[in-house]
């Protein structure tokens, strides 16, 4: 337990200060949840193709690094200000990216 807790928290703090990189740098306020998201899907698919299952890493680390539910609030918020093509676009993308950086981790793992 005490190794997931350290774990979360160091993936919560790079989360942070990959929004801290991403966001002062970009136009696009979704991009670092893009971002973590994939980066996320990849480091996990890698973990899971090498056979490598650490709580520490895989629920600690990841589970605090990746954001499902700010992605969620993110396209809620296009929703509400009608924005229902660049909401529905931005889930696409954040899908379809998670499945392929996911797949590539786990091929390259293998």
């Amino acid at each position: 337990m005490i190794g997931i807790a350290i774990g979360g928290f160091l993936g919560a703090i790079t989360r942070y200060m990959c929004y801290l990189l991403v966001e002062s740098r970009s136009w696009q306020p979704k991009a670092a949840t893009w971002l973590v998201n994939s980066i996320g899907s990849l480091v996990l698919g890698a973990f899971v193709g090498s056979g490598s299952l650490s709580a520490f890493w895989i629920t600690g680390f990841l589970g605090a690094f990746t954001t499902f539910s700010t992605m969620a609030l993110d396209a809620v918020k296009d929703f509400e200000d009608g924005k229902w093509l660049q909401g529905g676009s931005y889930i696409l993308a954040t899908l379809a990216s998670g499945l392929l950086f996911f797949s590539l981790g786990y091929v390259l793992m293998q």
